[in-house]
């Protein structure tokens, strides 16, 4: 029995503070509570690690694949569709609703919630139940790592969420040698009609940045911005970025030949990536800052 319990804290990090008693009896083991700082700067305590989980956001989801904990995952939220197994579990709902009910019949002892998603009151109500929240805000590309490393030893997945967050830095790291080339400008497309993007506090100018691009409008005070194309001819961006879904084809881009004037149309600058790997706070966001990288540094070397 000793040894079950040993290895039992072993595999689970829970610290083992003493035994008591001879061979044969029975031995008193107990634990640390695990302590976290959310992304609400909030303390999230723990008797133990989480192994029934739901999670309410697809970088979520995706994220504790990541780090191996998926089979602990009993319900997710809509668009949680990677890897593939994240599709065969139940969906119990989405940014703009959720399914209490379905939600308290899954009996998890940890909801993860995305702190700008959405749901908030009714996430709210879940925790009145008595249901701890993990309540994920990742701002910086470094964060993601560290998130990683949290929802591990919330899950009993420390190692490997170690693992997964230093190979992310590692790759993180390898990136840096853009942001010291010559700057480039770009305008980020949000949505076409009306036409929006970005400021700096969103991941995607933080990959701008990482690539050595200069978000022309990361000034702006909203997060999501609503632009004139007279602003935008007047800013003249070397280059035009924006995304598509996956498994379609960026049909915006032909928007802009209408405006041959621009830097960025008369060189044909106008690129899109995957939104998958620019929209989630996971690991995948380094397959679309490469891209970015890459991008950028093909309109830096023509020019």
């Amino acid at each position: 029995m000793f040894f079950k319990l040993l290895l039992a804290a072993r595999r689970y990090g829970w610290p083992l503070l003493y035994c008591l008693g001879l061979a044969g009896r029975s031995c008193l083991v107990t634990a640390a509570p695990l302590v976290v700082t959310d992304g609400l700067g909030r303390e999230l305590k723990l008797t133990a690690p989480a192994m029934r989980l739901v999670s309410l956001s697809p970088h979520l989801t995706e994220n504790l694949f990541v780090i191996g904990a998926g089979g602990q995952l009993l319900g997710v939220s809509r668009y949680s569709d990677y890897p593939e197994a994240a599709q065969a579990l139940p969906v119990v709902g989405d940014y703009q609703s959720l399914n209490i009910e379905a939600i308290l019949a899954l009996q998890p002892d940890l909801i993860l919630a995305w702190a700008d998603g959405g749901n908030i009151p009714a996430i709210e109500q879940l925790q009145r139940f008595g249901i701890a929240v993990y309540w994920s805000r990742p701002t910086t590309l470094a964060s993601i790592a560290d998130e990683l490393r949290t929802l591990g030893g919330l899950t009993a997945h420390a190692d490997e969420a170690e693992r997964q967050a230093k190979q992310f830095e590692t790759t993180l790291q390898s990136l840096t040698l853009y942001s010291q080339l010559r700057p480039v400008s770009v305008f980020y497309q949000v949505w076409q009609t009306p036409l929006q993007t970005l400021n700096h506090n969103t991941l995607i100018n933080s990959v701008i940045e990482l690539c050595g691009g200069v978000n022309i409008y990361a000034q702006l005070p909203a997060t999501v911005a609503q632009v004139a194309v007279e602003s935008l001819l007047a800013q003249n961006p070397e280059m035009i970025l924006g995304s598509h879904p996956s498994g379609e084809q960026p049909h915006w881009r032909s928007y802009w030949q209408r405006w041959p004037q621009l830097h960025a149309v008369q060189a044909q600058h106008i690129f899109s990536i995957n939104a998958d790997y620019l929209s989630r706070h996971t690991p995948r966001i380094l397959f679309g800052a490469e891209q970015v990288c890459q991008a950028i540094d093909s309109v830096r070397s023509a020019t």
